[in-house]
């Protein structure tokens, strides 16, 4: 068993869901089962609230075995005079403040009750309240870790660390001389290779010139074509390479759009958004680090994988614009995939072949704000898109519809992988007739279901992860907590797991090394 306690302030809005999300991260950590997790996350972000918005002060002390986590929240408040009445849906004394942040809907206690297994709650007026509740735990039922892009280019690290700052999901550390990635960590976004100055990062798996053949069909991203001025000649003379076919996804990344915006219009009582598979890096984030909102991806394939079904039984030539592109594309299924292509081994192709183009982006290409959905919210960035995540699993996002989120800033015109600068390239895209797209595409139908992670599980026995966990909490004590990367993991908090998980010695802290004094 491993047990924490955490303070909860009163009136702290700003910190609120602090003891509820710590939690949540160790249920992550045991492996217990999505579902379930997300019972324990609304009823302990509930009870956290109360005490926020109606106590002067509180506590929340929470109990994990391998079967059940046990939660106690104490309060030094005003009481409940009435619970009956308080446990009524819609009923609330919440002051203006709280009704004015969007809390104070009456289905606070309503919603703890309902999402435990166990409920009681104790109170008297002037004498506060206490509550606790108790979820029983499963596992989860993870699928194998998988492959990924990333590919480590030897002697180039210059151990500058920014990589292991960078990654989003804390995949990387850097010992030895190089980066050395936890590949069931890894979402094979660029936010890595975006970071690292030296070329110690890149992408495995494409090829190193073009062939094409004659019967082939290379398929080429919006993003690449508006990497020049002329994305209409751009594409003419990509057909003079010797492809039958040029596929531009563009019409293929509309119907995804099309399609998701009906999903969630069929899921409208659900008063949930939905995420449309725009981005796989996305997709194997939400796998790894959000497992409880799969059920809200919507089920279709993204723009690159339905243009690979709609290919079935031709050879085709894909440029990618990132490692989890490049991923998909190497796994089963489709049509065969003669080669995979970085954007700037083409670029060097077809360059020559355009004589008197300008290199840098004219005044006339210069970015402007373009129309946008209401019904649809684009995130870019994985900071960004790591917070939407976060308050769509603690509940706190409600619209619009359609979530669409990107890993590179601006989205796939931003990939490390292209020159121009994104918001030029992005609109210069948007200023094409709609003759420059390609042909029109339906969306395909994902037959196969996502599934979770192991993601941050630390055993894949329940009972053994928790204890890994109180062991991981005793050596955290003993770090600085300083989480300046010099051991070369990106916190002291990863550090305490590695030496747990035998990944790296117990001495591995500089700071605590004799001889060395801390900064």
């Amino acid at each position: 068993m491993t047990q924490s306690r955490y303070v909860i302030p009163a009136g702290d809005y700003e910190q609120a869901g602090f003891a509820s999300r710590s939690l949540k991260d160790q249920l992550k950590r045991i492996g217990a089962a999505p579902d379930i997790i997300r019972r324990v996350m609304i009823a302990a972000y509930e009870a956290e609230m109360n005490v926020v918005i109606h106590a002067s002060g509180g506590t929340m002390q929470a109990a994990l075995d391998e079967n059940k986590v046990d939660v106690e929240v104490a309060d030094t408040g005003p009481g409940i005079a009435d619970i009956p009445l308080a446990m009524t849906e819609g009923y609330s004394t919440a002051p203006p403040k709280a009704r004015e942040l969007g809390f104070g809907a009456g289905l606070g206690l309503p919603n703890i009750r309902r999402n435990s297994d166990r409920f009681s709650v104790e109170s008297a007026p002037g004498k506060g309240t206490r509550l606790s509740f108790t979820v029983f735990l499963r596992p989860q039922e993870a699928a194998p870790a998988g492959r990924n892009s990333i590919r480590i280019e030897p002697g180039r690290c210059t151990e500058c660390f920014r990589c292991l700052h960078a990654c989003p999901t804390r995949a990387i550390r850097v010992r030895g001389g190089g980066p050395k990635i936890l590949d069931y960590l890894c979402v094979d976004c660029t936010t890595c290779i975006a970071a690292c100055p030296a070329g110690g990062l890149s992408a495995a798996g494409a090829a190193e010139s073009v062939v094409a053949a004659p019967s082939s069909v290379l398929v080429a991203p919006p993003a690449f074509l508006a990497q020049f001025p002329d994305p209409g000649l751009v594409r003419r003379k990509l057909a003079e390479l010797g492809f039958a076919e040029v596929r531009v996804t563009d019409q293929a990344e509309r119907a995804l759009r099309t399609a998701a915006l009906d999903y969630a219009a069929s899921r409208a009582d659900e008063n949930q958004p939905i995420f449309s598979p725009v981005c796989p890096a996305v997709v194997n984030l939400v796998a790894t680090k959000f497992p409880s909102l799969l059920g809200s991806v919507a089920p279709f394939l993204s723009a690159t994988e339905s243009t690979r079904e709609s290919l079935r039984g031709r050879r085709v030539t894909f440029v990618a614009l990132c490692p989890s592109e490049m991923t998909l594309l190497q796994s089963g299924g489709g049509p065969a995939v003669a080669d995979i292509l970085t954007p700037a081994v083409l670029a060097a192709a077809i360059r020559p072949m355009l004589p008197g183009q300008p290199t840098q982006a004219t005044a006339a290409d210069q970015p402007t704000a373009g129309g946008i959905d209401p019904r649809v919210l684009r995130v870019t960035g994985m900071r960004h898109v790591a917070n939407v995540l976060e308050m769509m699993e603690n509940g706190l996002i409600r619209e619009p519809a359609v979530l669409e989120l990107y890993a590179c800033d601006q989205g796939c015109f931003g990939s490390p992988f292209l020159k121009e600068d994104a918001f030029v390239s992005a609109r210069r895209w948007q200023r094409l007739t709609s003759g420059l797209h390609g042909d029109g595409e339906r969306p395909t139908p994902r037959t196969v279901p996502l599934r979770a992670r192991a993601g941050l599980r630390l055993d894949d026995d329940m009972g053994a992860a928790i204890r890994k966990l109180a062991d991981i909490d005793r050596v955290l004590k003993t770090l600085p907590g300083k989480d300046c990367g010099l051991c070369g993991c990106p916190t002291c908090g990863t550090l305490a797991e590695d030496i747990v998980m035998a990944r790296a010695p117990a001495d591995a802290c500089v700071h605590q090394k004799p001889g060395r004094s801390a900064p």
